[in-house]
């Protein structure tokens, strides 16, 4: 079996990775190297291996918890110096995974990194790490809940200072704390209402017990619905406030995307339908992401990628949160 223990945090079920689970690795900065610092992390029951063969250290004693040490980096097979970096070390379950996690902060080389995959690669029961599996594996060893993983993935992303201020309010769990109202309140009806119903013809049972149970679901319920409203303009903020262009040709709708987006993202030009596709950019404005469409022409034409070009100038109309059309230049 992949997963052997379980325990109860909160009444949900999370899996303790059992020690057969592989050790995972991969980049834990971005996918773009020729940088000052990358990190390199490693996580699963066999990660502290990597700091001993790669270091040549024989003890984990030499290397206390969450302490960074300089250390020369060596191939385990060629015994090829490989870089001189800071590492560091998390003992379960006191690290993002759950699990015993190694760092490398080495220099962002695509060479020393390479290397350094090369031979951890090379490490019984080692591989290349999933997309997102560190996440998960938190997930999985109850370090991170649902909504702070979302939470996360957002902050990842965000782009604009709304949209990292929104991600990091979910990280520090506002929504977990909210969803646990409500399952509160709900378990506390569900108890009233089951005690009226075993119990209210034979014991003294108060007589608004009903009442209040039917009072605090429509509240529960109530809120829900406010919430699930307002999702959409979560959605807005994570995703961008579409704005499509429209009108007719050369009415100036790619010469105001070139201004808004302070580029020429567009081409410009005084013959008619030379936008034939839908053309998107995303600007910061004070702090909210606002994707800007150009879009062809409004006309009628035999020309048939033009004609496609207006048909999905018709759809922008339709999808986008705001309009802006332009008659005549």
């Amino acid at each position: 079996m992949i997963f052997k223990h379980f325990r109860i945090y909160k009444n949900i079920c999370f899996c303790r990775h059992s020690s057969s689970l592989s050790t995972i690795f991969a980049l834990a900065t971005g996918p773009q190297l020729r940088s000052g610092v990358a990190i390199i992390r490693v996580s699963g029951s066999l990660a502290t291996q990597s700091l001993l063969k790669l270091t040549r250290e024989t003890k984990l004693e030499n290397f206390k918890p969450k302490q960074l040490y300089l250390k020369k980096i060596y191939h385990h097979k060629t015994n090829d110096l490989i870089d001189q970096c800071m590492t560091v070390w998390f003992k379960e379950p006191k690290s993002f995974t759950g699990e015993d996690v190694v760092e490398f902060h080495i220099h962002g080389s695509k060479a020393v990194a390479g290397a350094i995959f090369s031979t951890l690669s090379s490490f019984p029961n080692y591989r290349l790490a999933e997309p997102g599996e560190f996440s998960k594996r938190a997930y999985l060893n109850g370090r991170l809940d649902l909504t702070e993983a979302e939470g996360l993935i957002d902050l990842i992303n965000a782009q604009t200072e709304q949209q990292r201020k929104q991600s990091l309010y979910q990280m520090q769990g506002s929504l977990k704390e909210l969803y646990e109202r409500w399952r509160l309140d709900l378990v506390k009806s569900l108890a009233h209402a089951e005690a009226y119903i075993d119990f209210h013809e034979d014991q003294h049972i108060e007589n608004d017990i009903l009442s209040d149970v039917i009072n605090t679901v429509k509240t529960a319920y109530n809120a829900m619905s406010i919430h699930l409203q307002d999702h959409r303009r979560g959605e807005i903020l994570r995703d961008g406030c579409r704005i499509a262009i429209l009108g007719a040709p050369n009415a100036g709708k790619s010469s105001l995307l070139n201004i808004l987006t302070q580029k020429p993202t567009a081409i410009v030009s005084p013959i008619a339908g030379t936008t034939r596709d839908v053309i998107e950019s995303t600007i910061d404005l004070g702090g909210y992401p606002i994707v800007i469409c150009d879009t062809a022409g409004l006309r009628i034409t035999d020309d048939p990628i033009e004609n496609e070009g207006v048909l999905r100038a018709v759809d922008r109309l339709v999808d986008s949160e705001q309009r802006r059309i332009f008659n005549e230049a």
